[in-house]
């Protein structure tokens, strides 16, 4: 509909340049039947009918030119009227179509979005499947490493594994067990000390 808004546009624009060209041979013939009225009446007045005649022929030659001009002006004006309310018609459809479309296209996207909605609750939607499916998967490592950090502790509880972030350097392991040997060698002392008294 939009081509064929331009293809009249294009046909009033032909029109009217028609009708611009034909008011302008319209001017031009009258001034030029003005011309000849002067010059039958300077043939008068100088007593040349012979000339003055022709002068008057040559003004009813163009009178009927203006005639002719004229009828033809009014035939394209009238064209052009036609064209004009074609053309307004055409308008006020492009318009209500164009507004109908953006009507449909708004109750489809409304559409579109209960049906979501509708999809959600029910369970319907392949978004709540997917996002079922993703809760799984993080439930399911969350279990993992769950039961990883538990093994770990297990481990480490029985020795099996040391906390290497707990682990002191060679010096304090040094000096812990000399320590240790000092305390051990001063109870196995007195030790031998009970006993000696004992005997």
């Amino acid at each position: 509909m939009k081509e064929h808004l331009q293809q009249v546009q294009k046909s009033l624009l032909e029109l009217t340049t028609i009708k611009k060209g034909l008011e302008k041979d319209l001017d031009d013939v009258k001034d030029k039947a003005e011309l000849a009225r002067e010059q039958a009446q300077t043939a008068v007045d100088i007593e040349k009918e012979k000339l003055a005649r022709a002068a008057l022929e040559k003004k009813a030659d163009l009178n009927e030119r203006i005639t002719i001009l004229k009828t033809e002006i009014e035939k394209i004006e009238s064209k052009i009227e036609v064209i004009k309310s074609n053309k307004n018609t055409l308008t006020e459809q492009i318009k209500k179509l164009e507004t109908k479309k953006k009507e449909l296209t708004f109750i489809n996207k409304s559409a579109d979005a209960q049906l979501e909605v509708k999809e959600i609750i029910t369970g319907a939607s392949s978004d709540i499947t997917d996002l079922n499916g993703q809760i799984q998967r993080a439930e399911e490592k969350i279990r993992k490493k769950e039961a990883r950090l538990s093994a770990i502790d297990e481990l480490v509880a029985d020795g099996e594994l040391t906390n290497d972030l707990n682990s002191k350097d060679d010096i304090d392991k040094s000096l812990s067990q000399i320590q240790r040997d000092s305390k051990i060698e001063e109870e196995l002392a007195n030790l031998r000390s009970k006993k000696t008294g004992d005997v």
